[in-house]
């Protein structure tokens, strides 16, 4: 995992061709996570709602809103606000996120929250829309749970 974290790191370090004029403003999607809780059985697919903001070509927003299906136990629901660096070209994107997570499970464990941290890579499919995979991770120091999970979800920029 680090080996993939650290190549995604230096795409994004080396991403020469930024593409200055990209869609500032507002963005919206949507994405599918398999989320697995770390030395455990449990393993969820959540889906979520995106938006954000970029507020230049490399920073911005974002806030996220998902839940996952019925099993038990279950996440079933959580919020997520990330800041985001991002680097892009007319190909492709790479960026980092770094926010806070704040969920809510049913069984053993009734809620969660705490730092939250990720990385992925969207392909460009038209002038506004993007496919993203990425890899998420967080930690929730109250419980010592550790949540991971990767997604694929698509963002329409206006």
């Amino acid at each position: 995992m680090k080996r993939i974290i650290i190549a995604l790191l230096s795409l994004v370090a080396t991403s020469a061709f930024a593409d200055i004029h990209s869609n500032n403003g507002f963005y919206v999607g949507g994405g599918v996570t398999n989320v697995k809780l770390a030395d455990s059985p449990y393993t969820w697919s959540t889906v979520e709602a995106i938006g954000g903001y970029k507020l230049s070509p490399f920073v911005g927003g974002e806030i996220r809103i998902g839940a996952a299906g019925e099993s038990d136990p279950n996440i079933t629901g959580y919020f997520s606000a990330y800041y985001r660096v991002e680097s892009a070209n007319e190909v492709g994107k790479t960026y980092l996120l770094a926010g806070y997570t704040v969920g809510s499970m049913s069984g053993a464990y009734s809620s969660f929250s705490g730092f939250t941290f990720g990385v992925g890579i969207g392909f460009v499919m038209s002038d506004n829309i993007n496919f993203n995979l990425e890899y998420k991770q967080l930690k929730d120091n109250k419980d010592n749970l550790d949540f991971s999970g990767f997604s694929a979800g698509v963002d329409y920029r206006f």
